[in-house]
């Protein structure tokens, strides 16, 4: 049974529309996964995608943003679409986000020619903070370190002091 999406749930974007006017742009960020399940999947797959992209769309929000952990793998099994290219189906005439896992070069012009309007990067750009150079360079990015995140996720002096490759 696909997922439902109540008048109340599109009343909260347009409530926060209205209050911000044109001034900031609304969005929603979207995923199936979970923090402590990147592999989570929407039950009634790509029928709840079309139900919750196309409410999306009727709600005028000015973006999704649609991450996944591998942002380039099918959102279903069984499926050939990712959940960028679902978006944009279902969500036509809205900018699309992506992001998930899409800091080589070759995976950020996927998630574009699936349909992304613009890439987001995480894990790729801390440890890359050169990354448009790196992508210019046609090198290869260095591998996340989630030491960088320990024992907090906070800026250490060793970030400050980076200096990029050439």
């Amino acid at each position: 049974m696909p997922v439902e999406i109540t008048d109340a749930e599109i009343e909260v974007v347009t409530v926060v529309k209205k209050k911000v006017g044109h001034k900031v742009p609304v969005g929603v960020r979207i995923s199936q996964g979970k923090v402590n399940d990147f592999k989570n999947k929407w039950p009634g797959g790509e029928a709840d995608a079309q139900v919750i992209f196309r409410a999306l769309a009727k709600a005028e929000v000015d973006f999704i943003h649609v991450t996944e952990f591998e942002a380039w793998q099918p959102a279903f099994e069984g499926g050939q679409d990712n959940l960028i290219a679902l978006a944009r189906k279902y969500a036509p005439g809205i900018r699309i986000i992506g992001n998930g896992s899409l800091h080589k070069l070759e995976r950020a012009i996927d998630a574009l020619d699936s349909g992304a309007d613009f890439v987001f990067l995480g894990r790729g750009a801390l440890s890359n903070p050169d990354l448009p150079a790196i992508f210019a360079a046609k090198r290869m990015p260095r591998e996340f370190d989630d030491a960088i995140l320990k024992p907090i996720a906070d800026i250490k002096a060793s970030e400050l002091e980076f200096q990029p490759t050439d």
